[in-house]
């Protein structure tokens, strides 16, 4: 009997204690612990040489739900950790971040767009219901971040960068890097991965990354906020996802990781993947890469060189584009036979028209609607003819937008700079700033030389607004990035860099960042809200449209002022 009771007694335990668990944690310290609550303590071990993740093993913990913690030299988590009954192993989990996983809202998709059903999409890089930790590391990278200076004209060899992402982790050695923007203390960093440790080329075949950061932004969200609504309107577009960044186990900032549009792992993974199998399949040869640099416009002139070297490209051929100017300058944009053919043949009008809505409604004054310039103008070979080459228009370096530096001579009119027009931005001559072009051939082409192409820009303008750009949609998405991204832009603020700019003007804090998603501050004449609320506003007053929870939609008596 008393055999049968510790037969019974033994089964009962190992019912209750029978399954294994893997624990993983990133954390910056010696020693690494994990407390199961009501049970053990156990030492955690580093994964990699790195020696920032760290992780164990298990056996036998309950087969329900418990709760455990970490402990970090002696510093313990702040809250209780749950490990699900289903669960075998957590994510790569972050010392004191209380949600490893958390989704952020999305904008919607306007109904009457198409899609953009080309890119392998996120992947596991731009996931970000999760934060990746990028961790930079050698003797090479402590220059490099103490002195980024050095590196404006040439670049660095950082001995090696990995990658901590949900469920995953990617390095590489050897790794390519420039600085940029080092007026900012948080200054710009491009770097061109080679092979993982795997053998694979990038991740998922995006190996030319920037870290950017908005010093100009107090909030620094706005590029990340614009490169979001991009793609939910269906355009080719950069992906991004905001990082921590640290050197040697040391704190560099809070970055925006983002693809490099003028590049080729930008278009081959944009324009030849599959979302479903997240593999990118470009033709054997890809079209020649236009970077549209101030002044770089789409006047026909064969013969002045200078003209078209404005696009700076690996390619020393302006050949096609040329043909593109020639086949422009020809095109009667009022035989909508002539159009179409054009549009199948040479341009795609969609997406352009998205790209100018945007730039419009966030007063990008450094794109190309503006200035000319900050864009990628790519002919897709699968699309093109040994005659005829058809062109996609990308837009990118979104961190002047919305509000950001805003002044004359693109600003000659203060705050009510929102309320102002798209009309009066067409078919005028421009020359405002240094080196920039006289007209806006595309969107004088495009835009306004006809009342169906004025037209068709304002459905989607509108759409846009209606769908997104609206204080309504555009809050609701954006407190979630403002809750989940709080504590990380604490962090931010916290530390002094390693690279600290002399005289870095704007320079904010963290009671910056919070105020500045509502309310104007010093040397930034408008909150991020009230920008979209101001923008969207006028519009409504513009065309006499309204959107889904609209407090004050207009009168029936409302007429609309532009006309087609």
């Amino acid at each position: 009997m008393y055999k049968q009771i510790l037969v019974l007694l033994a089964f009962i335990v190992g019912s209750v204690f029978s399954r294994n668990a893997t624990f993983n944690v990133i954390a910056f310290g010696t020693k690494v612990q994990l407390k199961i609550h009501h049970g053990n303590t156990y030492d955690l071990t580093p994964v990699n040489e790195d020696g920032i993740l760290y992780s164990i093993t298990v056996e036998d913990v309950p087969e329900e739900t418990f709760k455990y913690y970490y402990i970090v030299d002696d510093v313990t988590e702040s809250f209780y950790r749950k490990f699900d009954e289903k669960m075998t192993k957590t994510y790569n989990e972050f010392f004191e971040r209380e949600k490893t996983l958390e989704q952020l809202k999305t904008f919607d998709h306007p109904a009457n767009f198409t899609n953009w059903n080309r890119s392998i999409g996120k992947t596991t890089l731009f996931d970000d219901s999760y934060i990746p930790t990028v961790h930079i590391t050698g003797s090479n990278t402590e220059t490099f971040f103490h002195n980024p200076k050095r590196y404006t004209n040439t670049n660095a060899k950082l001995e090696n960068v990995t990658f901590y992402l949900k469920d995953s982790v990617e390095s590489f050695s050897k790794v390519s890097a420039s600085a940029k923007n080092y007026e900012f203390s948080r200054f710009q960093i491009k770097m061109k991965l080679g092979n993982n440790q795997d053998g694979a080329k990038g991740i998922n075949g995006r190996y030319v990354l920037k870290l950017r950061t908005g010093g100009e932004d107090p909030t620094n969200l706005r590029q990340l906020i614009y490169g979001n609504i991009i793609q939910a309107l269906g355009m080719p577009s950069i992906h991004s996802i905001m990082v921590r960044v640290y050197y040697n186990k040391k704190p560099a900032g809070f970055y925006t990781l983002q693809e490099t549009a003028p590049s080729d792992s930008f278009i081959n993974t944009e324009f030849y993947g599959n979302p479903e199998t997240e593999v990118a399949s470009p033709p054997r040869t890809i079209g020649q890469i236009l970077d549209g640099t101030t002044g770089a416009d789409f006047e026909y002139k064969p013969d002045d060189d200078d003209y078209y070297g404005l696009f700076d490209s690996d390619d020393d051929s302006r050949d096609k584009l040329i043909a593109f100017c020639k086949a422009l300058s020809e095109l009667d944009t009022n035989n909508q036979d002539e159009l179409n053919e054009f549009e199948s043949k040479w341009f795609d009008i969609d997406t352009f028209h998205k790209a100018m809505a945007m730039e419009y409604l966030t007063g990008d004054w450094d794109g190309y609607w503006y200035t000319t310039n900050n864009y990628v103008f790519y002919d897709d070979p699968t699309q093109s003819t040994k005659d005829t080459f058809k062109y996609y228009f990308i837009t990118q370096d979104h961190d002047e937008t919305f509000g950001i530096g805003l002044y004359p001579p693109v600003n000659n009119v203060g705050r009510k700079f929102p309320t102002i027009s798209y009309t009066t931005m067409l078919n005028r001559t421009w020359n405002i700033a240094e080196d920039d072009a006289k007209y806006r051939t595309l969107v004088d082409k495009f835009i306004a030389s006809t009342p169906a192409l004025h037209q068709r820009f304002v459905n989607t303008l509108i759409s846009v607004v209606q769908t997104v750009f609206n204080p309504v949609a555009f809050t609701d998405v954006v407190e979630s990035y403002y809750k989940r991204y709080k504590p990380e832009m604490k962090w931010d603020y916290s530390f002094t860099r390693p690279y600290v700019a002399k005289n870095e003007s704007p320079s904010f804090n963290y009671n910056d960042f919070k105020a500045n998603f509502k309310n104007e501050i010093d040397e930034l004449q408008w909150g991020l809200y009230e920008w979209v609320e101001m923008r969207s506003e006028a519009i409504k007053k513009e065309f006499c449209i309204t959107w889904k929870g609209d407090k004050n939609p207009p009168s029936k008596s409302c007429v609309p002022k532009v006309s087609f």
